[in-house]
């Protein structure tokens, strides 16, 4: 592969990890982010889970220079953010609009938009509720996701597939028994889902070890009953497919070669006219985290060719 070349001609910043903030947003709904380095460029994570803090995100910090800030925020119901009551206010949509208000809370002229996994649904449906607004998205980055619920159920399919005939028993029988707080079945669940989210780690980082789980906002959008391989929650019908053909914006599309949305990564990345697909070829899911300066750099070279500098 040929040298990546470096996007800006600065110095990086290299700091300690900077301190929560938290911003208000209209309606009255605050937000706790991080920032590092200046703009014009911003680049805005979305994380996934559905519900994840964005602790296990931190490494993207490294990305900030005197030319581009990195945001990293937790979305409503998540860490300290606000949330809303009803578990029926958190749809992709709504995620959508949150994302806007930071937007425009946080002063971002320039804004690359950076989804990994669940925070790739919210990074489309972004792109296609304000493509009517000029200005709005310079980039959009679609890290480890998919295009759609139908997609992320073939994903679970997959998995059981791989899964031996022993575990796949049990792991009825725990479901039908709905004994999906028990141990047992976490376990079964990780084992499941090991191949294709953490394949080549060795241990758990210490930024995915800080990470939390909201489990609230992942019921609310994922799964009611708490079953891995049941999808009915909120985003159960949702499909940004049918969006592909009206991005304009250029597209990262980043995915390891052993995660459960590489065929969905490949499929987003034809239909996108504008986009660019990476596979990383010694990761799975979390890829950041597994091929590190490989995923930061891929990153780094896709800014430098968007913003010429």
């Amino acid at each position: 592969m040929a040298p990546v070349r470096t996007p800006y001609p600065v110095r990086p910043i290299f700091r300690p990890m900077p301190r929560t903030r938290r911003v208000t947003v209209r309606g009255g709904r605050t937000f706790e982010y991080i920032a590092q380095g200046h703009g014009p460029a911003t680049l805005l994570v979305h994380p996934g889970g559905p519900g994840y803090t964005y602790h296990y995100l931190r490494p993207l910090m490294r990305l900030a220079n005197a030319n581009l800030r990195v945001i990293l925020f937790n979305p409503r119901g998540v860490g300290n953010s606000w949330g809303p009551r009803r578990p029926a206010d958190y749809t992709v949509g709504n995620l959508a609009e949150d994302v806007d208000a930071l937007r425009a809370a946080l002063d971002i002229d320039e804004l690359h938009l950076l989804g990994f996994s669940f925070g790739g649904f919210v990074a489309l449906e972004y792109a296609h509720r304000f493509e009517r607004y000029e200005n709005r998205l310079t980039s959009l980055l679609l890290c480890d996701s998919a295009g759609s619920a139908e997609e992320l159920r073939q994903a679970m399919r997959l998995m059981l597939s791989k899964a031996s005939p022993k575990t796949r028993k049990r792991l009825g029988e725990l479901e039908r028994a709905k004994e999906f707080e028990s141990d047992e079945y976490r376990t079964l669940v990780e084992r499941i889902w090991a191949p294709f989210n953490t394949r080549f780690l060795s241990g758990t980082p210490r930024d995915l070890k800080a990470t939390k789980l909201a489990t609230d906002v992942y019921r609310a959008l994922v799964t009611r009953t708490g079953n891995e391989f049941a999808l009915d929650g909120t985003a159960s019908r949702w499909d940004g497919r049918r969006y592909y053909a009206k991005i304009e914006v250029p597209t990262l599309v980043l995915v390891g070669r052993y995660d459960y949305f590489l065929e969905a990564s490949a499929e987003m990345a034809e239909r996108i006219v504008p986009a660019h697909l990476r596979v990383l070829p010694r990761a799975s899911h979390f890829a950041h985290l597994e091929q590190p300066k490989e995923f930061l750099n891929t990153v780094r070279e896709f800014l430098a060719d968007v913003t010429g500098e």
